[in-house]
């Protein structure tokens, strides 16, 4: 009999530790699952940042290079012309682009309307009054531009 008792106390252990085993093993790929998805949030929240870091530095540079394009439109300097071109090089590269808007429909997505004129057609931007740009497909600033009213 006591063999018997001995067996199933044996058989009962056994299956005892398997069920844990089995449990402990879930867990464990629960936990590894919550760990990948942590890193993969951490990436997604870190790239956000450095979007929204890199936009707003953007916004601030843009600015002057507004008022370097004014000084050369006056001054019409090859050598700063050339500090531009290449300045916009490196911002592009970096995933800075120009909102293309003249003679485009007007956007309002992508461009504020701070005119408009009856020489060109309904909802045609007829004039670029200043450069918008996007960076990664977000708007960083607008075009100002004047659109058409002309039916």
């Amino acid at each position: 009999m006591k063999k018997t008792t001995s067996k199933k106390q044996t058989q009962s252990k056994k299956t005892s530790a398997e069920a844990k085993i089995a449990e402990l093993h879930d867990r464990l790929n629960r936990s590894l699952a919550d760990y990948q998805n942590l890193e993969k949030r951490i990436e997604s929240q870190k790239q956000v940042f450095l979007t929204f870091s890199l936009m707003s530095i953007f916004d601030k540079l843009l600015s002057s290079i507004d008022d370097f394009y004014l000084v050369n439109s006056h001054l019409n300097d090859k050598g700063l012309k050339m500090a531009l071109d290449k300045l916009e090089s490196v911002l592009k590269s970096e995933g800075l682009e120009e909102i293309d808007a003249l003679q485009k429909t007007f956007d309002p997505h992508t461009m504020d309307c701070v005119d408009t004129t009856d020489k060109a057609k309904k909802d045609i931007v007829y004039s670029v009054s200043k450069k918008g740009y996007k960076f990664n497909g977000t708007v960083v600033r607008p075009a100002q531009v004047i659109v058409g009213t002309k039916i």
